[in-house]
């Protein structure tokens, strides 16, 4: 017996009702549901958690906190306001996770796009601010990696190895691990084990070509491409993580399909996943 998945709500379309993905996530058989800034704008806090309530879906992250390296003042305030938003929504929620991603080399002031190294050293330095108000609110707080080719647009995090060393220095921060972010890791297996207990949530897909642009990744089915998601599900349950593990894919990369076809889909493969790592009926999330 498989733990049931959690469906995130990256992968509806723009103008996709709130209401009908949480019925969509619910007749599918999720666990639970990650929400997006679009999803909490769309209802009031009182009325969401009726929804999810009604429907038996918890929330297993908030998407996404962070975003530290804007040069606009006034950007930075507007992000400042909406990190401010996240966390309290994520307590609200009860939520696992409240996703934190550093921000990219987006900052084109008069001198330029911030140089790596700043960039990384500006992430670090807000990190213990926001730490502080999400542990306050009783919000555990996970970073995001992201592959290399995000570190214009949106991590300048983008290694676990990188990642381990951050947290080594922030005790009360989480991993976020995407798999379509780290699944290419030479050390990956060894990463989850000395990372294990600091893992807040697993986001799983598959991995394939981008059709437009072949040089490119892009998510799929977690049944599909190139990852091996039965071998990364036994080291992780091997090494002792027992969190949730949410499927991640966006609109564009629907194919035409359906959100709901694509929904029943994605559980049906993780189900057929779990058996294969050689888990356990207990081995599901605490």
């Amino acid at each position: 017996m498989s733990p049931r998945l959690s469906l995130n709500h990256y992968l509806t379309p723009d103008g996709y009702p709130l209401a009908r993905f949480l019925d969509e996530a619910a007749a599918a058989g999720a666990e639970g549901v990650g929400l997006t800034e679009r999803a909490l704008s769309e209802v009031e806090l009182p009325v969401l958690k009726r929804l999810l309530r009604e429907r038996e879906l918890r929330v297993t992250s908030v998407n996404s906190s962070g975003f530290f390296l804007w040069a606009d003042p006034e950007r930075a305030a507007r992000q400042a306001e909406i990190n401010r938003t996240l966390i309290h929504c994520a307590a609200e929620l009860d939520s696992d996770t409240l996703v934190l991603i550093g921000g990219g080399l987006h900052d084109m002031g008069e001198e330029g796009p911030l140089r790596l190294a700043q960039a990384r050293a500006r992430l670090e330095a807000e990190i213990p601010a926001i730490l502080d108000q999400a542990m306050r609110a009783g919000v555990r707080l996970g970073i995001e990696p992201m592959h290399p080719l995000r570190i214009f647009t949106k991590a300048c995090l983008n290694t676990l190895a990188q990642t381990e060393a951050l947290l080594g220095r922030h005790p009360g921060l989480g991993l976020v691990l995407d798999l379509f972010h780290s699944w290419w890791e030479p050390d990956l297996d060894d990463a989850i084990g000395r990372l294990a207990d600091r893992i807040t949530l697993v986001q799983v897909c598959g991995v394939t070509q981008s059709r437009t642009e072949p040089a490119l990744p892009r998510r799929c089915l977690p049944g599909q491409g190139a990852v091996d998601l039965t071998g990364i599900i036994r080291t992780l349950l091997r090494s002792g993580y027992r969190g949730r593990f949410e499927f991640e894919l966006f609109a564009p990369d629907l194919d035409g399909r359906e959100p709901a076809d694509v929904m029943r889909a994605a559980i049906a493969d993780f189900g057929r996943l779990w058996p294969a790592a050689g888990a356990t009926q207990d081995a599901g999330a605490r």
